[in-house]
């Protein structure tokens, strides 16, 4: 009997076939194992609260989360996305994840400082030297230390870390290219004892005031000035009250994404590592469309009439120098070992 060997294309046909047929099987007992993971999962209509006007990187990242969540639990988990501050403000918005009213939230790192004050190392001013070391802070070790602490003493749980980028000053008269140029300005602030010493330190008048409220403040004159990222002057309209802007970098608005310990130990946990998952990814989504989207809102602006002002090195090391009471004061109160290992931080 001859024997027929088989060619070397003959092989690799079978070969690829074979291999096709597995990966069929894969992908079908994956798509199987999904399904029957969505299948399992309960049905529940959950809430998600945030300060952000829609059209702002922050608020659609919320909004993907909860179509996310919608879709990999094949439609049983619903998350509602309450945007602009419609079920609180970011302080009302901690409490009610504290008490378990609502199930997520996005606050800026300043806010939740007021529950755990450790977190203030995220508002000291100068702190970071660009985003790669905010990043590496607030996703590495110290991030991690800070929000077991949070977890530990509140009960809040930290899931993710979206941004909406270094904080600018914004003023209607005065344009800011010294600390000098800040004294006797009504200036509004976010409520957080650290963030009136920066600007005291300056020697602005600092006024806090909840960020719903900072376009009429502005508008109506009550406050001359304030301090946001880009993201958010151009979101919320403070471009159309405001004929300055300068590109201070003083510090980087970290802003949580929150879970009630209601929800986070209520539920099996496939669910829960899908809410993490969610989280994840959609934080990677929102710091790159923030980052995207910063120059395009600093064109419109300059194209709206806003004077935009960089600071010089020369310029930006005199801020520097005029942190650093403020870094003397709040070196012990957050720990100057928890200071120094952000600052060591690559």
């Amino acid at each position: 009997m001859q024997l027929t060997m088989p060619t070397p294309g003959s092989l690799a046909r079978k070969a690829l076939a074979h291999a096709r047929t597995i990966v069929a099987a894969v992908a079908v007992n994956g798509l199987a194992l999904a399904a029957a993971g969505a299948q399992d999962m309960p049905e529940m209509t959950l809430k998600f609260g945030h300060p952000y006007n829609e059209t702002h990187p922050l608020a659609q990242g919320a909004q993907k989360f909860a179509d996310m969540v919608k879709e990999k639990s094949g439609g049983k988990i619903t998350v509602e996305v309450f945007p602009n501050s419609t079920i609180g403000s970011s302080r009302e918005l901690v409490e009610s994840i504290q008490i378990g009213v609502i199930d997520f939230a996005l606050v800026p790192t300043t806010n939740v400082a007021s529950f755990y004050p450790p977190l203030d190392i995220f508002y000291l001013p100068f702190l970071f030297r660009d985003s790669e070391h905010a990043y590496a802070v607030s996703d590495g070790p110290v991030g991690q230390d800070l929000y077991d602490g949070l977890q530990s003493a509140t009960g809040i749980h930290t899931i993710a870390m979206y941004e909406s980028g270094f904080r600018t000053i914004t003023t209607a008269k005065t344009k800011v290219e010294m600390p000098d140029d800040m004294k006797g300005i009504k200036f509004r602030v976010v409520n957080n004892p650290l963030n009136v010493a920066t600007f005291k330190a300056l020697g602005a008048n600092p006024t806090p005031m909840a960020l719903s409220e900072v376009f009429t403040g502005l508008q109506q004159g009550t406050v001359d000035g304030q301090d946001n990222p880009v993201g958010n002057v151009k979101a919320f309209g403070f471009d159309k009250v405001q004929d300055f802007i300068t590109l201070s970098h003083h510090q980087w608005a970290g802003i949580m994404f929150l879970a009630s310990d209601k929800i986070m130990t209520s539920v099996p946990d496939d669910v829960k590592a899908l809410f993490k998952e969610a989280a994840i990814e959609t934080q990677d989504w929102e710091r790159a469309e923030m980052n995207a989207v910063e120059g395009q809102y600093l064109t419109e602006m300059e194209a709206g009439g806003m004077t935009v002002t960089r600071l010089s090195p020369e310029q930006a090391a005199a801020f520097q120098a005029a942190m650093e009471p403020v870094w003397d004061e709040y070196r012990e109160k957050i720990g100057a070992d928890l200071i120094q290992a952000a600052v060591d931080t690559k």
